[in-house]
Parts: structure tokens; sequence; C-alpha cells
């Protein structure tokens, strides 16, 4: 029934998509049961290869970081909604309007028979959210608790199940009260620490705040890398670098039966081209982007030194409560750690000389 469930999935589909290509553009996925075979790019003459731009001058733009109220009041409800009764927080005296979040039973029906899944009791919906099907909240505000509507809408052509895509149903919509965040419930709760109305919306501002500055420094990566390729002039790759990144993407694509997809079901879904056109392509921007990165490496002293890596693995290693380097390593190069490490350093370095929509981070 509802719309939000469609938009998630879709939108799940899309950051499984997105990420893999992030991970594979940005060499992220080293180390993670997927090792290249092993690959010395500190020893790569790499001006033979690539002949690099001006990076400590690129610039990118990216959308700034945003939590709006409504979303953020969304996932507030969504926690508030499991303590909250008519009795403790409930408002009976006037008329639903946008932003409210109402307690409802519904029941829907089409040619006059109640559907699977358009029925519920005591469900909880912000009004304006877009959770539900277009016309839904609309057809609730003005509606005062203890009222019942009749909503004559339509699902979406796109919906998943097929047999109400595009189909004209009528819902029975009762609203039985008007939630209103109150302290006393919010107390009730048992979070540490956040015992107010205000302390809850911080609490969760925050959270959505750092999840999506996650995104946003996943996406910056992925920017200065599209900048750097764009920008730099590339030779015919090494060869050996090329078919040790051809190996390695394969082996990814190959472990699609996770998703229950053999290789070419699995790149045309997610990616939209067959799956030796997908190895083949992301192998490239692999090898351009260990042959670049390691460039800048070897110009600005960013190579990890023997001590450095034996000292990074250790700490690795006791953090993930191995008994040795060696244990923790498995069937992974230490040598794709120090190729790993030393991009992270690469990134960073590049992260503080870019101009992110006209400001320079590292100031």
């Amino acid at each position: 029934m509802h719309d939000r469930e469609d938009k998630e999935k879709f939108s799940m589909r899309k950051n499984r998509a997105g990420f893999l290509a992030l991970l594979l553009a940005a060499g992220m996925l080293t180390g993670c049961g997927q090792s290249k075979e092993e690959n010395a790019l500190r020893d790569l003459e790499t001006d033979a290869y690539v002949t690099l731009c001006d990076y400590q001058n690129l610039s990118v733009n990216l959308e700034p970081i945003t939590v709006e109220e409504k979303e953020r009041d969304l996932y507030v409800m969504e926690a508030y909604s499991k303590f909250a009764t008519l009795e403790n927080c409930g408002i009976t005296d006037r008329a639903a309007v946008d932003g409210d979040t109402v307690n409802i039973d519904y029941v829907g029906k089409k040619d006059g028979v109640a559907f699977d899944g358009g029925t519920a009791t005591g469900a909880f919906l912000v009004l304006g959210s877009g959770s539900y099907i277009d016309g839904f909240e609309e057809g609730l505000m003005g509606v005062r608790p203890g009222e019942t509507v009749e909503l004559d809408l339509a699902f979406p052509e796109g919906y998943t199940n097929s047999e109400l895509a595009g189909q004209a149903v009528t819902f029975t919509v009762t609203v039985n009260y008007i939630v209103e965040l109150r302290d006393a419930v919010v107390a009730q709760m048992g979070l540490k620490d956040i015992g107010t109305v205000a302390e809850l919306q911080q609490y969760v501002y925050d959270k959505l705040y750092a999840s999506k500055e996650l995104d946003y420094n996943d996406n910056l990566k992925s920017a200065i890398i599209k900048e750097l390729f764009a920008q730099s002039t590339y030779g015919e790759l090494p060869e050996s670098i090329l078919e040790s990144n051809k190996a390695y993407v394969s082996g990814i694509v190959n472990s699609a039966a996770e998703f229950g997809l053999d290789a070419d079901s699995y790149t045309n879904t997610f990616f939209g081209m067959d799956s030796e056109t997908y190895i083949n392509e992301y192998a490239v921007e692999l090898t351009k982007q260990d042959i670049t990165l390691q460039a800048i490496a070897n110009k600005e002293d960013l190579n990890v030194s023997d001590k450095e890596l034996k000292s990074t693995l250790e700490e690795y290693a006791r953090e993930a409560g191995a008994d040795s380097v060696e244990k923790y390593l498995g069937g992974n190069s230490a040598e794709e750690y120090r190729n790993a490490i030393m991009m992270e350093k690469v990134m960073d370095y590049l992260i503080e000389q870019v101009q992110v929509n006209g400001t320079n981070l590292g100031s």
C-alpha cells in the first residue's frame, strides 16, 4: 500500500549499484575477500602512463548536506509512535493539517473488495511526508478526529504489485487522533540522555546528518576521481595491472549469486551493460585510478613505507581481534593494503586541496 516502500526498494537498488561503482572507481574494496593479485604500484614508472593535471587546483560542485525538517520529523515520529497513545499525547479538538501526524484506521478496496495490504488499524502517518500514494495524505488534511472519509484514488502505473498498478481504488479512512510531541512521552522512551522533544529532534537530526555526510564524502571522492580522469592524459595502460584489475572486478561480479542473478543479469540490472563490458570498463577505471593516485603519491611523498605498513597492519589486526598480522591478512596481499593506505592518504590530501562549490575545504 505504501508508495514509500516502492521508493525505498528502488532507492536501495540504485544505491547498491552506485555504491559498488564508487567502490570500484575509488579502489575501496581491497582486502574484503576479493583481493587483487600482487600489485606493487610503488615500483611503477607512472610517468610512462599518465601526465597529471593540476591536481592541486581541482574544482568540483556538490549538493550541500541538508536535513529537511519534514525528513527529521518523519524519523522522530517513527520512534515516538511506538510509545504514543490517545491518552498520553492525542489531540481530538481540531482538524488535521499538513505536517501533523495522525493515527488512522483504513480499508482499501478495489471493485468493492478489500485487497491484501490495504487494511490497517492504528497506523501512524505524517501528513505531507509522501509516505502513501498520491492523494491519500492530502485527503486527510482538514479531517477532524472521529471523522471518516472516502478517498477515491489510483495506484501509480509503476507500482510493484502488478494487480494494483494503475488501478482505481477506494480507501475508507478514520482519523482517530492527532499526535502531539510531548516531553513526558519522550522521557518514557528509554533513550540515554534524551528526555525532551527538542533533544529527540536534535538526536535524529544529528544521525541523519552523519549518514548524509558519509554519502557526501563518498560523492566528493568520486567527483575528485572523475575530475582527475577528465583532466589528466593517459597513454597505454600497464597490462599487468589492467589484467589484475579485470580478474578483481570479475570476481566481484561473479559473486552476484548473492542477489540470485547470473553475471550478465546482475550487471544489466544494476549497470545497464553486459558483464564483459562492465568488467572491461571498470578494470580500465581502476587501472587509471591506480596509476593516477600513485603518481600523486610519488610527487607529494605520500607513499607507505614498510614501517608504516607494518604498524598499520598490526593496528588493524588488534582491532579485528586477530592473533597476528598473518591471520588478519588471510589470503589477502599486504601489498594491496599498502596500495589502499596510499590511496587513502592521497585522497585525504586532494580533499584538502580541492575547491568545492567555490570553497577550499582545507582552508
